[in-house]
Protein backbone atom coordinates (compact mmCIF):
# COMPACT_ATOMS: atom_id res chain seq x y z
CA UNK A 1 0.00 0.00 0.00
CA UNK A 2 2.83 2.43 0.81
CA UNK A 3 4.44 1.66 -2.51
CA UNK A 4 1.23 2.43 -4.41
CA UNK A 5 0.91 5.71 -2.50
CA UNK A 6 4.49 6.69 -3.42
CA UNK A 7 3.87 5.84 -7.06
CA UNK A 8 0.68 7.94 -7.12
CA UNK A 9 2.39 10.90 -5.46
CA UNK A 10 5.27 10.68 -7.94
CA UNK A 11 2.86 10.38 -10.88
CA UNK A 12 0.79 13.40 -9.80
CA UNK A 13 3.95 15.41 -9.16
CA UNK A 14 5.25 14.65 -12.65
CA UNK A 15 1.88 15.50 -14.22
CA UNK A 16 1.65 18.74 -12.22
CA UNK A 17 5.18 19.83 -13.11
CA UNK A 18 4.61 18.96 -16.77
CA UNK A 19 1.40 21.01 -16.83
CA UNK A 20 3.17 24.00 -15.25
CA UNK A 21 6.06 23.71 -17.70
CA UNK A 22 3.62 23.54 -20.63
CA UNK A 23 1.65 26.60 -19.50
CA UNK A 24 4.81 28.61 -18.77
CA UNK A 25 6.26 27.79 -22.19
CA UNK A 26 2.97 28.56 -23.97
CA UNK A 27 2.89 32.00 -22.32
CA UNK A 28 6.65 32.54 -22.93
CA UNK A 29 7.05 33.02 -19.21
CA UNK A 30 10.71 32.05 -19.16
CA UNK A 31 12.02 34.68 -21.57
CA UNK A 32 9.99 37.26 -23.44
CA UNK A 33 10.31 40.88 -24.48
CA UNK A 34 7.21 41.71 -26.53
CA UNK A 35 6.76 45.32 -27.58
CA UNK A 36 2.98 45.33 -27.53
CA UNK A 37 0.89 48.38 -28.40
CA UNK A 38 -0.10 50.86 -25.75
CA UNK A 39 -3.79 50.96 -24.84
CA UNK A 40 -4.38 54.05 -26.98
CA UNK A 41 -2.51 52.56 -29.94
CA UNK A 42 -4.48 49.34 -29.61
CA UNK A 43 -7.77 51.27 -29.44
CA UNK A 44 -6.88 53.00 -32.73
CA UNK A 45 -6.95 49.62 -34.54
CA UNK A 46 -10.14 48.33 -32.93
CA UNK A 47 -13.70 48.58 -34.24
CA UNK A 48 -15.25 51.88 -33.12
CA UNK A 49 -18.76 53.30 -33.17
CA UNK A 50 -19.63 54.59 -36.62
CA UNK A 51 -17.02 52.39 -38.30
CA UNK A 52 -17.58 50.35 -41.36
CA UNK A 53 -15.01 47.89 -42.66
CA UNK A 54 -13.56 50.45 -45.07
CA UNK A 55 -12.88 52.96 -42.27
CA UNK A 56 -11.12 50.31 -40.20
CA UNK A 57 -9.07 49.19 -43.22
CA UNK A 58 -8.08 52.82 -43.86
CA UNK A 59 -6.74 53.16 -40.30
CA UNK A 60 -4.62 50.05 -40.87
CA UNK A 61 -3.35 51.40 -44.22
CA UNK A 62 -2.21 54.64 -42.59
CA UNK A 63 0.42 52.67 -40.67
CA UNK A 64 1.61 50.09 -43.22
CA UNK A 65 4.97 51.83 -43.60
CA UNK A 66 5.17 53.29 -40.10
CA UNK A 67 8.29 51.77 -38.47
CA UNK A 68 6.63 52.16 -35.07
CA UNK A 69 4.28 49.29 -36.01
CA UNK A 70 6.56 46.86 -37.85
CA UNK A 71 6.64 43.26 -36.72
CA UNK A 72 8.08 42.55 -34.13
CA UNK A 73 9.44 46.09 -33.48
CA UNK A 74 13.01 44.96 -32.70
CA UNK A 75 15.94 43.14 -34.27
CA UNK A 76 15.35 39.42 -34.77
CA UNK A 77 18.34 37.08 -34.67
CA UNK A 78 16.59 33.69 -34.62
CA UNK A 79 13.30 32.17 -35.77
CA UNK A 80 12.07 28.80 -34.51
CA UNK A 81 9.27 26.79 -36.09
CA UNK A 82 7.02 24.63 -33.92
CA UNK A 83 4.21 22.23 -34.76
CA UNK A 84 1.28 23.30 -32.61
CA UNK A 85 1.08 20.08 -30.61
CA UNK A 86 0.94 20.50 -26.83
CA UNK A 87 4.04 19.30 -24.96
CA UNK A 88 5.58 17.80 -28.11
CA UNK A 89 6.16 21.04 -30.03
CA UNK A 90 9.02 22.17 -27.80
CA UNK A 91 10.86 18.91 -28.43
CA UNK A 92 10.46 18.94 -32.22
CA UNK A 93 11.20 22.57 -33.11
CA UNK A 94 13.35 23.63 -36.06
CA UNK A 95 15.50 26.74 -36.27
CA UNK A 96 15.60 28.85 -39.42
CA UNK A 97 19.13 29.25 -40.72
CA UNK A 98 20.46 32.75 -39.93
CA UNK A 99 20.73 33.80 -43.57
CA UNK A 100 16.92 33.47 -43.95
CA UNK A 101 15.84 35.30 -40.77
CA UNK A 102 15.67 38.76 -42.38
CA UNK A 103 13.62 37.32 -45.27
CA UNK A 104 11.11 35.87 -42.79
CA UNK A 105 10.77 39.22 -40.98
CA UNK A 106 10.38 40.96 -44.35
CA UNK A 107 7.64 38.45 -45.24
CA UNK A 108 5.78 39.39 -42.04
CA UNK A 109 5.96 43.10 -42.91
CA UNK A 110 4.99 42.81 -46.59
CA UNK A 111 1.31 43.68 -46.98
CA UNK A 112 1.04 41.69 -50.23
CA UNK A 113 1.44 38.48 -48.20
CA UNK A 114 -1.78 39.20 -46.32
CA UNK A 115 -5.38 39.87 -47.26
CA UNK A 116 -8.40 41.36 -45.59
CA UNK A 117 -10.94 38.91 -44.28
CA UNK A 118 -12.72 37.47 -41.30
CA UNK A 119 -10.52 35.71 -38.77
CA UNK A 120 -12.76 33.45 -36.75
CA UNK A 121 -10.55 30.67 -35.49
CA UNK A 122 -8.69 29.76 -32.31
CA UNK A 123 -4.92 29.57 -31.84
CA UNK A 124 -5.15 25.91 -30.84
CA UNK A 125 -6.45 25.19 -34.36
CA UNK A 126 -3.24 26.41 -35.99
CA UNK A 127 -0.89 23.86 -37.48
CA UNK A 128 2.36 25.77 -36.85
CA UNK A 129 3.69 28.73 -34.97
CA UNK A 130 6.98 30.60 -35.07
CA UNK A 131 8.79 32.31 -32.24
CA UNK A 132 11.14 35.16 -33.07
CA UNK A 133 14.07 35.84 -30.75
CA UNK A 134 16.36 38.82 -30.19
CA UNK A 135 20.12 38.70 -29.51
CA UNK A 136 19.47 38.23 -25.77
CA UNK A 137 17.49 35.05 -26.48
CA UNK A 138 14.14 36.57 -25.50
CA UNK A 139 10.97 35.88 -27.47
CA UNK A 140 10.09 39.16 -29.21
CA UNK A 141 7.43 37.91 -31.60
CA UNK A 142 5.15 34.99 -32.19
CA UNK A 143 2.99 34.19 -35.19
CA UNK A 144 0.51 31.33 -35.58
CA UNK A 145 -0.41 29.85 -38.98
CA UNK A 146 -3.67 28.07 -39.79
CA UNK A 147 -3.50 26.65 -43.30
CA UNK A 148 -6.62 24.52 -43.69
CA UNK A 149 -8.64 26.31 -46.34
CA UNK A 150 -8.46 29.88 -45.08
CA UNK A 151 -4.80 30.67 -44.31
CA UNK A 152 -5.31 32.60 -41.09
CA UNK A 153 -2.54 34.07 -38.95
CA UNK A 154 -2.35 35.65 -35.53
CA UNK A 155 0.66 37.53 -34.26
CA UNK A 156 2.04 39.08 -31.13
CA UNK A 157 2.89 41.89 -31.17
CA UNK A 158 0.18 43.23 -33.46
CA UNK A 159 1.25 44.67 -36.81
CA UNK A 160 -1.15 46.45 -39.20
CA UNK A 161 0.81 45.09 -42.20
CA UNK A 162 -0.76 41.69 -41.48
CA UNK A 163 -4.16 43.30 -42.05
CA UNK A 164 -6.87 41.23 -40.33
CA UNK A 165 -4.68 38.12 -40.25
CA UNK A 166 -5.42 36.31 -43.50
CA UNK A 167 -2.67 35.06 -45.81
CA UNK A 168 -2.94 36.02 -49.46
CA UNK A 169 -2.33 33.34 -52.08
CA UNK A 170 1.20 34.70 -52.49
CA UNK A 171 1.79 34.62 -48.71
CA UNK A 172 0.31 31.14 -48.33
CA UNK A 173 2.50 29.75 -51.12
CA UNK A 174 5.65 31.37 -49.70
CA UNK A 175 5.15 30.22 -46.12
CA UNK A 176 4.18 26.66 -47.05
CA UNK A 177 7.26 26.38 -49.29
CA UNK A 178 9.47 27.83 -46.55
CA UNK A 179 8.18 25.42 -43.91
CA UNK A 180 8.61 22.45 -46.25
CA UNK A 181 12.12 23.36 -47.47
CA UNK A 182 14.40 21.32 -45.21
CA UNK A 183 17.52 23.06 -46.54
CA UNK A 184 16.50 26.30 -44.77
CA UNK A 185 16.08 24.77 -41.31
CA UNK A 186 18.38 23.25 -38.71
Amino acid sequence: MKRLKKILVLLFTIIGLSALWYLADKKDYFKYDYRDLTVSQQHFFEWQDGDDVEKLMQRYRLHFIDSQYTFPRQKVTKVKLFRNVPMVSVLTSKTLKPEYVDNFVAFCNDTTNFQWGETTWHLNESKYFCKLYNADGNVVGKIYFYFDGCGMTSSRPFAPTMKFGGLSTKGMNYIQRLFADKTKWN
